[in-house]
């Protein structure tokens, strides 16, 4: 009886024993330790101001500040796992190696335990260089259009230089800071938010990641103003266009009209613009003369051309020498003015005076002595004697009389007068 009994007992504790191993067996099939990848993590660089205190920054050579784990652990739990439960950290104080690597440290912030973390990278590349800063201006740069009728105007920055701080290889490659701002629908004056984009010299974006400066976190501001618009014509003064003994024959510009943009109070006024005569031909040239002329300069304060491509006005002037036709002009021909009392000209004494009038062909082929004044001012003469006096000669536009004429006259005394 007790040999049954004990046969027994044996045979229960063989059975739990049994049952214990085969739920450890399924457990582990169905519970098995096995691994999930968790790609991307982003590699917090930390006590940075190490650098910072030394004149120093550190650059981050670009993709080695991500790092890809493969986590070991329980399927149960690898199931709940989630990349934002992984925290990559990269300490500049305590992980520096050789000045050019950090060890990444990959920590797990959830309660449950896990077998391993294996890393596809171990170490950030960074170079560590001098810091600088270095002032750069900054212009505005507009996407989109204002309202109908109207043109950008004025755009000015909150700050119109920006201050940028950073490593010195990548400061030196910034040769332009631009802030886009978008002017779709404006009317008026408006302010606008944007961010500073920085650029190189062949104009590709530089990463301001490592760089600090005001803009860079937050929106920068941009003040646009909008403005009406009109058509108008364009006139040239020629006067000064052609060197001396020479003329204009033929000139033509294009365009021949452009639009000016201004608050509505300053253009209304304006029919034309008048290019003043310093503008054109400075150099002198004769002959076919090609000029291009830049009229936005000669615009009044506040009125702006806002199309580019008509700041420049195209000017052709056919530049040819003056011909030359001499007039006589006799006695009764010449004004004899001012003549002092008690004094008389000497009509005697005077002869025929010959005038040479320059200009072009055209303007001489129907030019006749009536059309030319000749005029004597003897108003400075107050005795009798023989003078060589000055002659004023008027002649239409467009001719002139390139030499200075000069006359012999002979004033005597009058009968009542007295010579002084």
């Amino acid at each position: 009886m007790k040999t049954k009994i004990f046969n027994n007992l044996l045979l229960k504790i063989l059975s739990v024993i049994a049952a214990v191993l085969l739920w450890l067996v399924v457990v582990n099939i169905d519970d098995a330790v096995t691994s999930k990848p968790f790609k991307n993590i982003k590699v917090n660089m930390i006590n940075m101001d190490v650098l910072t205190e030394q004149g120093q920054m550190c650059r981050v050579e670009e993709g080695t500040d991500t790092v890809d784990i493969v986590v070991y652990a329980r399927r149960s739990v690898l199931s709940k796992m989630r990349t934002s439960d992984f925290v990559a950290t990269a300490d500049m104080q305590k992980n520096l190696r050789y000045d050019s690597m950090v060890k990444i440290d990959v920590t797990y912030t959830g309660n449950d335990s896990y077998d391993r973390i294996e890393q596809n990278r171990t170490n950030v590349l960074v170079s560590i260089e001098e810091s600088v800063t270095e002032q750069f201006k900054v212009s505005v740069k507009t996407e989109g259009k204002p309202n109908d009728g109207l043109v950008e105007g004025s755009k000015i920055p909150e700050q119109t230089l920006v201050e940028i701080t950073g490593p010195k290889s990548v400061v030196e490659r910034i040769k332009r800071v631009e802030a886009k701002v978008n002017i779709t629908g404006i009317t008026g004056t408006v302010v606008r938010p944007c961010r500073l984009e920085l650029l190189d010299g062949d104009g590709r974006t530089i990463d301001g990641t490592y760089l600090d400066y005001i803009g860079k976190d937050k929106d920068f501001e941009v003040t646009v103003t909008t403005l009406n618009k009109k058509l108008v014509g364009i006139s040239f003064d020629i006067s000064s266009a052609a060197p001396k003994g020479y003329g204009i024959s033929a000139i033509s510009y294009a365009p021949e009209t452009v639009t000016i943009a201004g608050e509505r109070s300053e253009i209304t006024p304006i029919f034309n613009l008048d290019i003043p005569a310093s503008a054109l031909n400075p150099e002198g040239l004769t002959g076919r003369v090609e000029q291009i002329v830049d009229i936005s300069q000669y615009l009044k304060d506040d009125i702006v051309i806002p199309d580019e491509d008509e700041h420049e006005i195209v000017v052709t002037m056919d530049i040819m020498p003056y011909e030359t036709a001499n007039y006589i002009f006799l006695n009764g021909q010449i004004q004899y003015q001012n003549i002092q009392e008690g004094l008389s000209l000497d009509m005697s004494e005077i002869g025929a005076l010959e005038v040479p009038v320059s200009g072009m062909a055209s303007a001489l082929a129907g030019l006749t002595a009536e059309d030319i004044t000749v005029s004597v001012d003897l108003s400075e003469y107050r005795r009798a004697g023989t003078y060589t006096v000055p002659v004023n000669v008027v002649v239409p536009e467009n001719c002139s009389v390139q030499e200075e004429l000069k006359m012999s006259i002979r004033l005597n005394e009058t009968e009542d007068g007295e010579e002084e």
